[in-house]
Order: structure tokens, then sequence, then C-alpha cells
């Protein structure tokens, strides 16, 4: 069966493996490796210290990984946790009463819309609970 001219042919193995050699990293490539790490750094220092290389990617590991001050990490005040969890008790009963009492309660005038505050009640007490820690 003839070959199709638009496959490639792959090329011959070589002899000895599969002929690729990763270059070996020497002592010379480290430091220059590094001597350039610590030009990235903060106060970009050429001379390489690896006790101020280490503390300086420490301090700023340390830095990007905090997500805010440590205000943001306080517990929620109780008044934030009865109301969200008031919004979705008052929201599940005004569901219940309009389903008990067949549109009747609780408010008779906008129908079946008493179950979009029922569920918008509960949806704000939801969205509430994100920020609850």
């Amino acid at each position: 069966m003839p070959e199709s001219k638009n496959r490639r042919k792959k090329p011959a193995r070589r002899p000895g493996g599969s002929g690729r050699t990763a270059p070996a990293a020497g002592p010379q490539v480290d430091e220059e490796l590094a001597r350039l790490a610590a030009e990235g750094l903060p106060g970009g220092s050429t001379a390489y210290d690896p006790d101020a290389t280490a503390a300086a990617v420490a301090q700023e590991l340390t830095e990007s990984s905090r997500h805010g001050s440590p205000e943001s990490h306080a517990p929620t005040p109780t008044w934030y946790k009865a109301v969200m969890l008031g919004l979705l008790v008052v929201g599940l009963l005004w569901l219940i009463v309009y389903y008990l009492f067949q549109g009747a309660y609780p408010v008779p005038g906008i129908g079946t819309w008493n179950i979009a505050v029922g569920l918008g009640l509960m949806m704000a007490g939801l969205i509430m609970t994100t920020k609850w820690r």
C-alpha cells in the first residue's frame, strides 16, 4: 500500500538511546543563576549572599501570601449573623405562609410575586453567608 504524500517520515533513531542529552549544570551555571535571581530581588544586589537571598525570598513570599489586612480576618459581628439568619428564616416563612394560605397571605395583592419575595429574602441571606467568618 503506497504511503500518503502528506505523511511525514520519522527520522531514524540514533544508536545509544534517544539521542538527546541534557546539558550538565555545573557550579558556574548555578552561580550565574543565583546571581541573576539575586538581581531580581528587592534591593537588586549583584553580590550573591545565600542568607540575604533566602531572607528576601521569604519576605517576598510572606507579603504576597497575605490577602488583606488583619482587620479583614476579624470574626463576624453578632448583628451580621442575626440579620443573615433572619433573612433566611423570614424568606422561608414567607414561602410557607404563601403556600399554606393559598395566596391569601402574606401580601394578597401581588399574587405569585410572593414567591419572588420569599426567594429574594432567602437569596439575600445566602449571599450574606459568603462574608461570614
